[in-house]
This record gives structure tokens, C-alpha cells and sequence, in this order.
């Protein structure tokens, strides 16, 4: 075997010896080198400490830490300048000398046999030599690194660096961060902040306030319209780029506008987050929720009503923001037209109105009325829809409703034969334009059907030959007018022009009440509806002039109902009322009123001559007419009972209370003050302590209330009776009242005023009731004229709901504000007045608790 393949022999443990005595002899190299540099580090420390940087100029600074860097830098590179890493012979000779071995035995056991292995004998002797070398390397040993310091520093100066280092930590209270920081930071100004004046702007039909976005509000959540615009501007002196909007990470370079300063606009669709960043960092961040703009709604309220001649339709619309504009869309429907109607290429028509809106409210709720008997449509089948727009052009419409359009009814023979040519050319203008011809030619030629009326005869004769020359879109719709106009004319002669003027005057004024018009304006609209009244009253008597008109007129109110007659000081009152109600800003009320106008209108006989003609007691219809006034008179006189009943009520109540006083007040004087009761004349056990002085001026009070009570007794009796003779029903409710009245006299005759107030309640409660029965009476036998229903319904629905000032007790939120809480009627004002005359009287007895006081006074703050 060759020298070279000798197995090694490892002793156990001999490698971690070797690396001790390695790491010895570089410890032993290296700290001698290192001390000098851990003490300049030390000198530093302990300087910082010493706050000895602070108050440098910024650049002085610098400059010093540059050089001590420098310095560091110099020292570091001259102590290690010769130093090297030990060598792994260097370690095992260190390890032989530290063990005191001879004959090196690391060395030996790595020798190998020169003469090879072929001679067994040799072989053998080598390994024993080598196995008794390894037993000795079993007491080889480390011994401690030695660097030498104290032969290198004699004086021992490598102390007094950490000798002022653990002063200055000392001096400084401890380890001191911050002043560690200051030494390695200069002392520069710090760059001016980003100022960011950012706002967002929601879209203006929206009436939301602006935002402003504080930098300083980080996550803070912003709830914004689609559409709003963030806009603002931003000052960056030090920055060298434009900064940066980034709406959930699409970024909007700002745009400048000037040496650091920039601005921005964006309008905001969409995102979760915006983000501001400058000098290349984010400045700010908020996040963001876009509220979606909804399309508005719209839906019939109740089904389209039929008045007569006039269609009602009731709406309801609403939308997030606001119902900008309503539109109701009118078309004929399929079943009504003729083959060639249907199978035409033409677009159907369509009528359009635009129904008034009081600006962008979120919720309206809306009665329309209009008389569409003038147009060709009157009479056939029709489907409707509404259609709600908002401020954003967004449409929402409702569902289709079918109805049959009213139509006005005809008296005269000829004018319902115009009328039904005018519905032929409405159905079908190309199929039944040779018969409508044919049929206005047929008209024509008979003058006694029309009066020898001149201008109904040219009329014929001219629409009759334009209509067979031309059937194109414009001349039927012409053709269809003069049949509506001829037909008016034999109906009603020249007064349709001052009556449409009237109802024209009458929706303008109605519209402008809608949308919240100016208070010119309304005065304007009411002046035009005086004005075109008067016109049509005028009219109306110079028809009467003529014998044969006024017969005709005469046979007409004959089939008319009698219950509708009224006059023109009728019509004068409503118009009145409509106007003090619009002055005082009860607009819902006036349009109420309105409405009842054209209600008397279209049912309004013709025996109105002219304002102040008064009904004639003879006729049937006028003493139907004067029993309604009765009626009328007999529930203003029932009110009157009501609250004169309500007065004395009060009053007895404020005496039983005063009684109950004088009584405590007594009480106390009996046990304080026995000696004063025999100045009174009071003997033990009779009356009340303390109330000799005030019985001659309470028995003249309850002698006094009791003849008012008893006079408002009698008053109730002459009702019941004028109600017998009348022949209508009496309301249990009011005989009651009169035996609650008349155990009210017994009670003041007796001098109790509590009792009496127990049973003035019960009458002034069955008198209310008697007033709710007899306006049901009124209901089921028909009021005189619809003013006098309206009079019933309006006291009614004005008496729910609120209190006695005229309050509505509920419009919260996002209720529709009717305005009916605005101005209360007569009754309700009068009630206020006299709750504050009560509340000031008992404002003024100082006697009462001081906490009834209190509450008083709250009360007058308040109304």
C-alpha cells in the first residue's frame, strides 16, 4: 500500500480544538486593532450625549459629520491595515503549544509511511506509532486568547473614553434616542407643507351642501351624488412635479396654473377611494360612496275619474332628488281606429301635456283636471301614461290605463250630428273623409237645422269643399276644429268663447298655484279670472234678451237637476274666498276652491242671468234652493251654540278652581286665625272657611251663567223646532244637549260650578256630535249646490287632524307638504285667540303653583 492511501485518525474532539485555537489567534490579531476605533465611536456617543452638536448651524454640521466620518474612515483603514486571518497551520501549532505536547503529534499523525506498505512488518510498526501519537492527542487543550493590551497601552487611556461615556449617559438621564437622532441630523428647516384646498360640489338640483376634504381625515367616508365634481387647488412650493389625483388608482395630474401652485376638476361617476399624491407620497386619502341618481317613479293614485265633462286623473311621483317635470301622454286606442288608421306607416299621435311642478320636489302628489271635450278624441277609447322626469333627463313612467275619454253632451240635434262626423273623421280620416264630406253637404243644405244661422252655413260650405279637395294631416285636423266650433255655436252660441276663456283663466291660475308662482303673479291670474267671469256673466244676460233663447234655455234647466242652481253673487263669493285664501298663502285651499268653481260651472243651470239676480221663492227649485240656505244657516247657528257652549264651559271650570282656593285658603285660616272667622260671620260647620266676603258676588255669578245657560238652552230648543217644521231629522245628539243644558241651569242655580262643568261638557260633546249628524243628512239628501258640500267637507277635513290653532298634528319627514297647515279657517282663528286670552289671564294670577306658572309661560312662548 502506498504512503499516500494511510488512513487518517481523528481524535475525538481535535477539530473544535483546532477552530478555539484559531478563533484565539484572530481575537488575539484583530482587538488590539479594534479598541482604538470602539473608543473613537464611544467619544462620539458620549458627545451626543452631551448634546454637544446642538445649536450647530445646519451646514456646520454637516460638515463635522462628514469629517468625523472622514476620520473614522482614516482610523479604521490604518489599524486594520496589516491584519490577516490566522492560518489552520497556524491554529494547530498554537494548539500544540498550548497543550505542552513534544513532538508535535498533529504532525505526526498526518505523516504517512515512506517505504509504502508492501513489508507487513513495517506497516505494522507505523500503525501502532501512528495509534500512540493519537492516544496523546487526547490531552491536547486551549488556552485563553492573550491580545496584550496592557504591554500595547501602559497608561491605560483605553478607560477614559468609556469613563465619559458612562458621565454623559449619566448627566442625560439615561439612553437618550433623540438626542442620538439630533447628532446624525442637521438641524435644516423642513420643507413647507402641501396645503390642498379640496371641496366636492354635488350637482345643484340635488340641494346638497358642499364637501370639504380635510387632508387630516384619513378613511373618512364621503357620500357624494353621481355627478359631483371634486375641484381645488393645491400649493407644492418644493415640489417638482404637478401632484396627482387618484380616484380608486386613475390618477388626474393636476394642472398648473402658476410656480407651486395647481388645480384640479373631476367630475365623480364611479370609485371607492380618492387619494391626493405629492412629492411622490400620498398626502391624503378618503373613501368614497357614490350614490346612484335613481330614475323617478310614477303611479295613478287612484283610477281616472269622469266629472261630467272634465277627466280627473290623481298621480303620484317621486325620485331621490327630485320630479323636475310630468308629462301625461294620451293616444287612441287600437280598437277605436279603422283598417286604414291601423294599417297606415304614419306615426300615431300623440297628446302631450305637461302637468305643473313646484321646482325638483322629491314627492308630489297631484290632482289633474282639465276638460278635454274639445278634442277629436272626446268620446272614443284612449290609453294613458305618465311619465316623470328629474334634473338629469332620467324618464320613469307609469303603468297603461284605458278609459273613455268624456265628451260633451249635445242638446241640439244638429250639433250632435257635427259631433259625430267629427268622431268618423277622428277614427279614420282617409276611410271616412268622402262621408263626412257628404254629411256637412247634407247639413248644410237644410238651413232651418241650424237657425238659418249664416255663419254655421258658410262654415259647412267651406270645410265641405276643402275636406274633398284635401285630406292631408293639416286639413283634417282644421276640418275637425270647425265641426267642434259650429257645433259649440248651435249648442250655446257666443258664450263658448267667454266660458272656454273662463276655464282657461281658472287652469292658469290653477297651474301657477302648482308650481309656487310669485304672489304678482297669482294676483295677475286672479284679476284674469275676475275679468273673464264678469265676461262670461255679460254674455250670459245678453243671451237671456232673446225670447227664444231664453225658452230654449228654460227647457234645458228644466232637465237639469234643481239642486244646482246658482247665482251669479254665488259665483262672486267663491271668487272672493278663492282670493283671500290665495292672499293669505293657503294656496292648496284655493285650489280646492278651484276645483269647486269648475264644478258649479259645468253644473250651473242656465237661469243665472247676471250677478245679484236672486232665486224666485215660487218655483220648486227655489224653494229647494231656500231649504239648502236653511240647512246652511242652521249648521252656522249649531257652531255658534258649539262655542258660546265652550265659553261658558271655561268659565265654570275657572270658578270651581277659584272655589277649591278660597276653600285651602280658608282651611289655613281656621287653624291659624280662629278670631277672623267670627268677623266673618262663619259658624263652625257651615259653607266653606274663609268664604263669607265672596258669596254675594258668587251667587250673582252663578245667576248670571245660569241665564246665559239658559238662553243658549232655548236658542238649541228653537232649532229643534225649525228643524221639525223643515221636515228633517232630528239628531238624537241635539236632545241630549238640551238635557245636559238643562241639568247645568240646576247646578248653577245651586251654586256648584263643577257639577254644572260635568254637564256643560257632556252638552258641548253632544252638540258637536248633533253638528256630524245633520252633515250627514245634508250628504245623503244633496247639498243645495256643490259649494255647500265643499263648506261641509272642508269644515270637516279641517277639524282632523289639528289642534285648536289650526295645526296639522303630522307632516314629518319626507311627507308631501300639502299647505294645508298654513292658515287656519275663521273658527280655528277664533278658537286660537281666545286660548291666548285664557292662557295670558291665567298668567297673571300670581296665587296659582309656581310650576303652573312655568308651564303657562312655555305655552305663551311657544304660540
Amino acid at each position: 500500500m502506498d504512503a499516500s492511501q494511510t488512513p487518517t485518525i481523528e481524535a475525538p474532539g481535535l477539530r473544535r480544538k483546532i477552530s478555539v485555537a484559531w478563533m484565539a489567534l484572530a481575537w488575539e490579531g484583530l482587538w488590539p486593532r479594534l479598541v482604538p476605533i470602539l473608543a473613537y465611536a464611544a467619544l462620539f456617543v458620549a458627545a451626543a450625549h452631551l448634546d454637544l452638536f446642538a445649536g450647530l448651524e445646519p451646514w456646520t454640521h454637516t460638515g463635522l459629520l462628514a469629517l468625523l466620518a472622514l476620520a473614522l474612515g482614516g482610523l479604521g483603514w490604518w489599524e486594520l491595515r496589516d491584519f490577516a486571518w490566522p492560518a489552520r497551520e497556524d491554529a494547530i501549532r498554537r494548539l500544540e503549544r498550548d497543550s505542552g505536547v513534544p513532538h508535535r503529534p498533529l504532525v505526526a499523525v498526518q505523516d504517512r509511511l515512506a517505504a509504502g506498505q508492501d513489508d507487513p512488518m513495517a506497516a505494522a510498526l507505523w500503525d501502532a506509532h501512528r495509534r500512540r501519537e493519537v492516544e496523546r492527542l487526547a490531552g491536547l487543550g486551549n488556552r485563553p486568547a492573550h491580545p496584550g493590551l496592557a504591554r500595547l497601552d501602559t497608561w491605560a487611556l483605553r478607560l477614559v473614553p468609556v469613563l465619559l461615556l458612562i458621565v454623559a449617559v449619566a448627566s442625560a438621564g439615561g439612553w437618550r434616542a433623540d438626542r442620538m437622532t439630533a447628532a446624525f441630523t442637521p438641524a435644516f428647516p423642513p420643507p413647507p407643507p402641501v396645503v390642498a384646498n379640496l371641496w366636492i360640489a354635488p350637482p345643484a338640483y340635488t340641494g346638497r351642501p358642499p364637501i370639504y376634504l380635510d387632508v387630516n381625515d384619513r378613511d373618512k367616508v364621503l357620500r357624494v351624488p353621481v355627478g359631483s365634481k371634486l375641484a381645488g387647488f393645491v400649493d407644492d412650493v418644493r415640489g417638482r412635479k404637478p401632484p396627482l389625483l387618484a380616484i380608486d388608482g386613475k390618477t388626474t395630474e393636476f394642472t398648473t396654473v402658476g410656480k407651486g401652485k395647481y388645480q384640479v376638476e373631476q367630475v365623480i361617476t364611479e370609485g371607492k377611494q380618492i387619494a391626493l399624491q405629492a412629492r411622490g407620497d400620498e398626502q391624503a386619502r378618503w373613501k368614497l360612496h357614490v350614490i346612484p341618481d335613481l330614475a323617478p317613479t310614477i303611479e295613478f293614485s287612484r283610477p281616472i275619474g269622469v266629472d261630467k265633462w272634465s277627466t280627473k286623473i290623481e298621480y303620484i311621483a317621486g325620485d331621490d332628488f327630485g320630479v323636475k317635470g310630468v308629462q301625461l301622454q294620451i293616444r287612441l286606442h287600437g280598437s277605436v281606429l279603422g283598417d286604414d288608421a291601423l294599417s297606415s306607416d304614419e306615426e300615431p299621435e300623440v297628446l302631450r301635456i305637461d302637468l305643473p311642478v313646484a321646482g325638483n320636489t322629491r314627492k308630489v302628489s297631484d290632482t289633474f283636471i282639465r276638460d278635454l271635450t274639445s278634442h277629436p278624441w272626446a268620446g272614443l277609447k284612449v290609453t294613458v301614461m305618465l311619465f316623470a322626469t328629474d334634473a338629469i333627463d332620467q324618464k320613469g313612467r307609469s303603468a297603461v290605463e284605458t278609459f273613455l275619454l268624456p265628451e260633451r253632451v249635445f242638446n241640439d240635434p244638429t250639433a250632435r250630428a257635427l259631433i259625430v262626423l267629427r268622431k268618423a273623421l277622428t277614427r279614420d280620416p282617409k276611410g271616412y273623409r268622402a262621408d263626412v264630406t257628404d254629411g256637412m253637404r247634407m247639413i248644410q243644405v237644410k238651413p232651418e237645422s241650424y237657425r238659418d244661422d249664416p255663419v254655421v252655413q258658410l262654415g259647412l260650405r267651406i270645410g265641405a269643399a276643402r275636406l274633398a279637395q284635401n285630406g292631408d294631416k293639416e286639413n283634417i285636423t282644421e276640418t275637425q276644429k270647425l265641426l267642434w266650433d259650429l257645433a259649440m255655436r248651435l249648442e250655446s252660441g257666443a258664450t263658448s268663447e267667454a266660458e272656454q276663456a273662463l276655464e282657461q283663466a281658472r287652469q292658469e291660475l290653477r297651474d301657477a298655484m302648482q308650481r309656487n308662482a310669485g304672489d304678482e303673479e297669482i294676483e295677475r291670474l286672479i284679476q284674469q279670472l275676475y275679468d273673464a267671469m264678469a265676461r262670461w256673466q255679460r254674455e250670459l244676460a245678453e243671451k237671456m234678451k232673446d225670447p227664444d233663447e231664453r225658452r230654449r234655455m228654460q227647457e234645458q234647466a228644466e232637465k237639469m237637476d234643481p239642486n244646482n242652481t246658482i247665482t251669479g253673487d254665488d259665483l262672486q263669493k267663491m271668487l272672493d274666498k278663492i282670493r283671500e285664501m290665495a292672499k293669505n298663502g293657503d294656496r292648496e285651499g284655493a285650489k280646492r276652491l278651484l276645483e269647486e268653481l269648475r264644478k258649479m260651472m259645468e253644473n250651473a243651470t242656465p237661469m243665472m242671468a247676471q250677478p245679484g239676480q236672486q232665486r224666485q221663492p215660487g218655483q220648486q227649485r227655489g224653494q229647494q234652493g231656500q231649504g239648502n240656505q236653511q240647512g246652511r244657516e242652521m249648521m252656522n247657528q249649531l257652531d255658534r251654540l258649539s262655542r258660546r257652549q265652550n265659553q261658558l264651559l271655561g268659565e265654570s271650570e275657572r270658578e270651581g278652581r277659584q272655589q277649591g282656593q278660597q276653600g285651602q285658603r280658608g282651611q289655613q285660616g281656621q287653624r291659624g286665625q280662629q278670631g277672623q272667622q267670627g268677623q266673618q260671620g262663619q259658624q263652625p260647620g257651615q259653607g266653606q272657611p274663609g268664604q263669607g266676603q265672596g258669596q254675594p258676588g258668587e251667587g250673582q255669578w252663578g245667576e248670571q251663567q245660569r241665564g246665559q245657560q239658559e238662553g243658549l238652552r232655548r236658542q238649541l230648543g228653537d232649532l229643534m223646532r225649525r228643524l221639525d217644521e223643515n221636515g228633517m231629522p232630528m239628531p238624537e245628539a241635539l236632545g241630549r244637549a238640551e238635557r245636559s243644558m238643562r241639568e247645568a241651569e240646576e247646578a248653577l242655580r245651586r251654586g256648584d260650578p263643577r257639577e254644572a262643568s260635568r254637564s256643560q261638557r257632556r252638552a258641548l260633546d253632544n252638540l258637536q256630535q248633533g253638528m256630524g249628524d245633520m252633515a250627514d243628512q245634508m250628504r245623503q239628501r244633496g247639498p243645495g249646490n256643490s259649494q255647500d258640500l265643499a263648506e261641509i267637507e272642508e269644515r270637516e277635513r279641517k277639524g282632523e287632524d289639528r289642534d285648536p290653532l289650526g295645526r296639522s298634528d303630522g307632516n314629518y319627514g319626507d311627507a308631501v307638504d300639502t299647505g294645508t297647515d298654513k292658515i287656519p279657517l275663521e273658527l280655528e282663528r277664533q278658537r286660537s285667540r281666545e286660548i291666548l286670552d285664557e292662557l295670558r289671564r291665567r298668567a297673571g294670577e300670581q296665587l296659582r303653583p309656581k310650576e303652573e306658572l312655568d308651564y303657562i309661560d312655555r305655552l305663551l312662548k311657544t304660540y
